[in-house]
């Protein structure tokens, strides 16, 4: 074991969360910082590239994936998250999506998270945020992260976007207003044709800072606790463990899986759980309970040109798309794929309860029964039920930190999920029959035309086919009690000193829509919080 080196702060995951906290921790001249993270350096030309995210996320992200469940036909189902600088901001869809006023407003009164109701987190969205073409009162343009308009439109994301006037959506350019019922093209975390993750936007500001040391392919074990006091963090590099002090404060971020893991491997948990596993337990907390995430059902039809996406990373056009995009940053591969959204309130509540995605092409690198097989030119509709009322839980497997976490996701497990899901096929089926699709598509080939008006059918394909949307959330969550939540409203350990958790674990319920811009801006408001105490 190498020499204790000691520091002011330490944090655990260098994704968005981490590198918000450690840019303004900097900033503020609070101290020495120390930044763990398990994964290696965002250099890949593939991250940088906005199309290069099929590339990057089966080669940069954890091997979580969720149990086998009754409710989804017995499947596994992968739940990437980033393993790399930048987390998951490095592998993400680039979607830059805030949610709904009403969810964070639950937040606040059905929660009880006194002080993270929109009102008091849209300050924090704003001074995140780098927009290049809208501005007060629901956006800023000065912040660290770049936020920016499609350069490359696909002509098929057009024919998207006119169907879903035809439905009776507005066009909106504007998902993070006052409104986000629409259709229209998605702003998105890019700058410049190159994607703009937290690593490239906020941890570029301060990496090169004498007070800053970042050690990458790190593994963090546990905390270290004395007396209910976190002083320090035990962490493996090439193979040897390390010891590292913190005289402030120990904040972890390693998300809703990988944050659970280290609390409960370092006695932190569910006390029956931890027992199960000869770990003593320092403070029982519903630490991994909570569990959700978005699903999706892949809507898919092939095209009746050769006009989608497909064939543009192969041969002579993969050659001639990388060169204009090296020098010149434009082209396709500026695309972050899933240009077009829509935002639709299918159950009348008077604000959206479905998200659409679009893809000018097939969904074939996520595609778990193979319906797209021998399919070329095509378009996918990725639609989405945005607030599930499914829980689940995370489990430890042993007390080795090289083991992987068990998830028991419980997904479509509340009878209004499968409904919600139900509601959001149904619309993505009733859009691609619009006149807009009507000279572009042929056959609508997953759902099988059979299932298209049978109810049974189509609940039966959703399980069959529904898959994680990478949003998980919720296992460490805030609240003011012990019994139904983990860290209080600053975001601190239930009856642990100096040992914090910003990340979207702490998120009672998940947002209405994608998750990577609430993560930010929690993490705004939580530093500012530890800023202002320490």
């Amino acid at each position: 074991m190498s020499n204790i080196q000691e520091f002011d702060y330490i944090v655990c995951g260098a994704g968005s969360a981490g590198c918000v906290v450690v840019t303004r921790l900097i900033q503020e001249n609070k101290g020495r910082v120390l930044l763990l993270e398990a994964g290696g350096e965002d250099s890949s030309i593939f991250i940088k590239m906005p199309a290069g995210l099929s590339e990057v996320i089966p080669t940069k992200t954890w091997d979580y994936a969720t149990e086998p469940d009754d409710n989804t036909k017995h499947r596994r189902m992968t739940c990437a998250q980033g393993k790399v600088l930048g987390g998951s901001s490095s592998v993400n869809g680039m979607i830059y999506i805030r949610g709904q006023k009403q969810d964070y407003d639950t937040w606040a009164n059905e929660y009880g998270c006194v002080g993270w109701d929109y009102e008091s987190l849209l300050p924090y969205f704003k001074k995140s945020e780098n927009n290049e073409s809208l501005s007060e009162p629901y956006h800023g343009s000065s912040g660290p992260l770049f936020v920016s308009e499609n350069r490359y439109r696909h002509p098929l994301t057009q024919v998207f976007i006119k169907a879903g006037q035809e439905l009776g959506l507005p066009y909106v350019n504007d998902f993070n207003g006052q409104d986000q019922q629409g259709i229209g093209f998605f702003q998105t975390t890019t700058h410049q044709g190159e994607r703009a993750s937290a690593s490239q936007t906020y941890l570029k500001m301060v990496r090169n800072h004498p007070d800053l040391t970042l050690k990458l392919n790190v593994l963090v074990h546990k905390v270290i606790l004395d007396n209910h006091i976190a002083i320090g963090v035990e962490c493996e590099i090439n193979g040897k463990k390390h010891i590292f002090h913190a005289k402030k404060q120990i904040i972890l971020s390693a998300g809703s899986i990988g944050t659970p893991k280290i609390l409960m491997l370092s006695g932190i948990g569910p006390k029956e759980h931890l027992q199960t596993l000869g770990i003593e337990t320092i403070q029982d907390l519903p630490v991994g309970k909570n569990y959700h995430d978005h699903l999706h059902v892949s809507i898919n039809a092939e095209t009746q040109k050769p006009n989608s996406l497909y064939g543009e990373d192969l041969g002579f056009k993969k050659i001639k798309n990388g060169v204009q995009w090296m020098f010149t940053r434009t082209g396709v591969v500026t695309s972050n794929i899933l240009e077009g959204g829509a935002f639709i309130d299918t159950h009348e509540e008077g604000r959206p309860d479905v998200q659409a995605h679009f893809l000018p092409g097939l969904d074939t690198w996520d595609d778990p029964e193979g319906l797209g097989k021998g399919k070329t030119h095509g378009i996918t509709l990725k639609n989405c039920f945005l607030r599930p009322k499914s829980r689940g839980e995370i489990f430890l497997n042993s007390k080795d930190p090289n083991d992987n976490v068990t998830i028991k996701a419980n997904l479509l497990s509340h009878p209004d999920d499968i409904q919600g899901m139900l509601r959001a096929t149904k619309f993505g089926l009733d859009l691609l029959k619009t006149s807009a699709f009507c000279n572009e598509i042929g056959e609508i080939f997953s759902p099988p035309q059979l299932t298209h008006d049978d109810d049974s059918a189509l609940e039966d394909f959703i399980r069959q086919t529904c898959k994680t949307t990478y949003h998980p959330v919720g296992t460490c969550r805030m609240g003011q009690d012990r019994e139904n939540s983990v860290v209080d409203l600053e975001l601190r350990v239930h009856g642990v000193e100096n040992l914090s958790v910003i990340d979207c674990s702490v998120f009672p319920s998940v947002p209405s829509g994608n998750t990577n811009a609430p993560t930010i801006a929690v993490a705004e408001k939580a530093v500012d919080l530890l800023i202002q105490k320490c």
